[in-house]
């Protein structure tokens, strides 16, 4: 029997165009090395498509801060304190109208603590002089005038005031144009004074000094007070504001402050002004007891932290 081998040139054809194909196919289909940063991309997840951020409105039109200004007083003269009789004395002790005020620096703090309050401090000092005829034989702080004595009087007033003032109503966010604050304060005031008989001869004692008829005292008082504080915003940079304040019990010493002030603010910077009321009784249960009230317009100038 014969056997018949196959045509050769015909069948390497036939591998030629089957097999290649298929190995050029697999060759397309089997992953290739990738880069690290390939790898890196491939492994982290695809992000969601950003979406548009609303614009935070703020709690107030202008961002509260540190705050520490200056503010002068221009205080209306008027008569100045008055040194009244109390409750201890034996005598006369009253010498009213003891010269006219004079202007007055100040320092104003703010420190926000909470969304909605702040901690402020404000104190000045202010001082008067005048003089005038004593009218009645006067003891005063240990010292006797005699009527007809000629009097130089001088006066030295220190205040200071801390408090927390906090949004009261409407409470919301962003707070309303006209709003409502508490306020809880406490406030100091110390007088000291001085009143001269300056034409009056002094007296020389056994070692040969000299003593000139002058008294010298000082009257404080303490107290809490509380108030209300009313706000407008009358464009995102102008605020007026309006407050008062008080407390006081009937025999017994008592405050009463007001003010009304209309600011501009402008970044840092912000420039206020308007008028002020300060009024004060020490206790009438001491031997003397002062009393007085200050007001006048004021201007001011705050910088912002």
């Amino acid at each position: 029997m014969r056997i018949r081998f196959p045509d050769i040139p015909a069948l390497a054809a036939l591998l030629l165009g089957v097999v290649i194909p298929l190995a050029v196919s697999a060759q397309q289909q089997q992953p290739q090395p990738q880069t690290p940063a390939e790898r890196q991309a491939a492994q982290t997840p695809a992000a969601a498509p950003m979406q548009p951020n609303a614009a935070r409105i703020p709690d107030y039109p202008e961002p509260r801060t540190l705050t520490i200004g200056l503010f002068y007083w221009l205080a209306i003269p008027g008569d100045g304190i008055d040194l009244k009789t109390g409750k201890q004395a034996f005598d006369m002790e009253t010498l009213e109208n003891f010269g006219g005020h004079h202007k007055a620096p100040g320092l104003y703090i703010s420190v926000p603590v909470t969304r909605t309050g702040e901690i402020k401090f404000e104190g000045w000092i202010g001082k008067g002089d005048g003089n005038q005829t004593a009218k009645d034989t006067l003891d005063l702080f240990n010292t006797t005038f005699n009527p007809g004595d000629y009097l130089a009087t001088q006066y030295q007033i220190k205040a200071g005031k801390l408090y927390y003032d906090d949004l009261l109503w409407p409470y919301k966010f962003p707070v309303s144009k006209f709003r409502l604050k508490s306020l809880w304060e406490v406030q100091w005031i110390s007088v000291s004074t001085t009143i001269d008989a300056p034409l009056v001869s002094g007296t020389t004692d056994s070692s040969g000094n000299v003593t000139f008829e002058t008294a010298t005292g000082s009257r404080q008082v303490i107290l809490p007070t509380f108030g209300l504080a009313a706000e407008y915003q009358l464009t995102p940079h102008v605020l007026f504001r309006a407050d008062v304040s008080g407390f006081g019990l009937p025999h017994r010493s008592n405050i009463w402050d007001a003010d009304a002030t209309l600011s501009y603010r402008h970044n840092k910077w912000e420039i206020r002004g308007g008028f002020k009321a300060l009024h004060f009784k020490t206790s009438p249960q001491n031997t003397e007891f002062i009393t007085d009230t200050v007001s006048g317009g004021f201007v001011g100038v705050n910088y912002h932290f």
